[in-house]
């Protein structure tokens, strides 16, 4: 009886030990989730929404243009973007969500395929020359040194695809 209740006391430290183990693990593992997390925050959207949508589900006739300024037009830095998209709600960066999109303007950069993601935002990407209407709005001030530039405006969706129709035009800054 003896020689049970030792075996039964060993089985029990052996179980004990493998449970802290185990929590470990656990602790460890939701660290990892967390820090996953934290790093997936920067894209602003869910990749588990992307699993139910589809960019090819935009509307095929949506489509962004330059209000002002007018193709060959001069301006002085910084200045004003107007812009308009038709067939697409101008909605915030974030989730992809069908029906909606938001704005970018490409300086000397051409314009991103369809499906392709666009840079930014950042400081970074803005010196490249990638400006971005991330809120959802359709104007903001651009900054350029003197040069003539090629401004390419184009939709993107929440997580910053490109698709729809683009426009192109060409400005001088002085």
């Amino acid at each position: 009886m003896h020689r049970l209740l030792m075996l039964l006391l060993a089985g029990l430290l052996v179980l004990a030990a493998c449970a802290e183990d185990a929590e470990e693990e656990v602790a460890e593992t939701d660290d990892d989730a967390a820090e996953e997390e934290v790093d997936d925050d920067h894209d602003d959207h869910d990749d588990a929404a992307d699993d139910d949508y589809d960019i090819a589900e935009q509307p095929d006739d949506a489509a962004a243009m330059f209000v002002s300024p007018s193709d060959g037009d001069t301006v002085t830095s910084p200045f004003e973007v107007e812009l308009a998209a038709e067939n697409i709600t101008l909605a915030p960066a974030g989730d992809p969500v069908v029906g909606e999109g938001h704005l970018h303007v490409l300086a000397d950069l051409g314009c991103t395929e369809d499906g392709e993601v666009i840079p930014g935002p950042s400081d970074d990407a803005e010196e490249e020359g990638y400006f971005h209407l991330g809120d959802g709005s359709d104007s903001r001030e651009i900054e350029l040194e003197p040069g003539t530039y090629e401004l390419c405006v184009q939709l993107a969706d929440g997580p910053h695809r490109a698709f729809g129709g683009t426009e192109v035009i060409e400005v001088t800054v002085e």
